[in-house]
């Protein structure tokens, strides 16, 4: 009896040992599929922290409404929608543009987006619940059509802009949230080799005082700027690098009617820093290059505005930096890469994505 009790007893053991492993075994295997799926890459200032979006898409469209509600666009027709913070992510692709590429997003809250392509006919997608369907708002069978950037001022009215067409750059407004457009006429012809650039969603500013301003890159580099609603337009030239295809400015943002920034440089050469980034105290009449430049080619810059701490933050391929003076000097802050990026609404905080599928929550400390 007492033998047949030991062995019952060291069998007990052995199973509650075994049963002690396995729970610490799976402990230790939902630690590691919560890091993989979120991970933290922090250094002084900032953390970005990687979410997991369940594909390897390109996103270069990214719009966040508010802490919670987040969409993004890019390769393969791909539309995400994540509505708690990037936590979970909700494929919404819109149906049979596998072909397409959504550059540019604007979203007014979680049932309603619109989307613009790169390639057409159809270009233009606004959806109204929440991406379970997706109606054209936009086509048009012009040759050469490759929408860039699309920026709305308020609910209502938005622009947004194609490559050049006959001349001038091909620019639509509206007026109705999307769901007309109209082709503006009155704009200054480019120059010969002067285009957008598709890399973040952010060569427009387009501010409700109904102020707008629309960056170029190529063999010119400069800003043309609307003060009528997108309705006539005038250009100005800046210290910006330019001269070959893939230099010039990439992204435009500006605090307020008079305080305005862009960055660029030279997307396959990101090292070279010369004239990178450029600020206006003018509304963008005359433009002076920055004292301090980003360390390297910048794709987006935005402001990052909570109560009375502001700031701009630039990022692009290569890293990111901040500017705490309206862009007159820069400082390095992480070579963590993304392409396009947006704050949160009154927070210190915001959302990058770029390759591969790759969106993090970036937090300035």
């Amino acid at each position: 009896m007492r033998c047949g009790t030991k062995v019952i007893s060291i069998f007990n053991a052995m199973r509650k040992i075994k049963r002690i492993r396995s729970g610490l075994l799976f402990f230790i295997g939902c630690i590691m599929i919560v890091a993989c799926a979120n991970q933290k890459k922090t250094v002084e200032g900032v953390v970005f922290t990687e979410l997991n979006t369940s594909t390897d898409a390109s996103f270069r469209g990214l719009h966040v409404v508010d802490e919670n509600v987040v969409w993004a666009s890019g390769s393969g027709g791909t539309v995400l929608v994540s509505t708690n913070s990037g936590n979970s992510w909700k494929d919404v692709t819109v149906p049979d543009t596998e072909q397409n590429d959504f550059r540019s997003i604007h979203a007014w809250d979680e049932n309603t987006a619109l989307v613009f392509g790169v390639a057409g006919p159809e270009f233009g997608y606004k959806t109204v619940d929440g991406g379970a369907t997706w109606n054209v708002v936009f086509s048009d069978t012009t040759s050469g059509l490759f929408f860039n950037s699309v920026k709305f001022a308020d609910a209502k009215n938005g622009l947004a802009v194609s490559d050049p067409i006959d001349g001038k750059f091909f620019v639509l407004r509206t007026k109705d949230a999307g769901n007309t457009w109209t082709q503006v006429t009155d704009l200054p012809p480019v120059e010969e080799g002067e285009a957008n650039f598709a890399a973040s969603n952010t060569c427009i500013e387009y501010l409700p005082s109904g102020k707008a301003w629309i960056a170029s890159g190529g063999k010119a580099a400069r800003v043309f700027y609307s003060e009528d609603f997108g309705k006539s337009w005038q250009v100005s030239k800046t210290p910006m690098i330019r001269g070959l295809a893939s230099s010039g400015i990439f992204s435009v943002a500006f605090k307020n009617d008079k305080e305005g920034i862009i960055v660029g440089g030279i997307y396959d050469q990101p090292e070279l820093n010369t004239n990178i980034a450029s600020y206006t105290f003018d509304g963008g009449d005359t433009w002076q290059p920055a004292v301090t430049m980003p360390k390297e080619y910048r794709s987006c810059v935005q402001e990052v505005k909570a109560g009375n701490d502001s700031f701009v933050f630039a990022i692009g391929k290569t890293g990111c930096d901040i500017s705490t003076d309206g862009g007159i000097n820069w400082n390095f802050l992480s070579d963590e890469g993304y392409f396009t990026f947006r704050a949160i609404p009154n927070r210190l905080a915001g959302f990058a994505a770029g390759s591969g599928g790759r969106i993090a929550k970036v937090e300035f400390e």
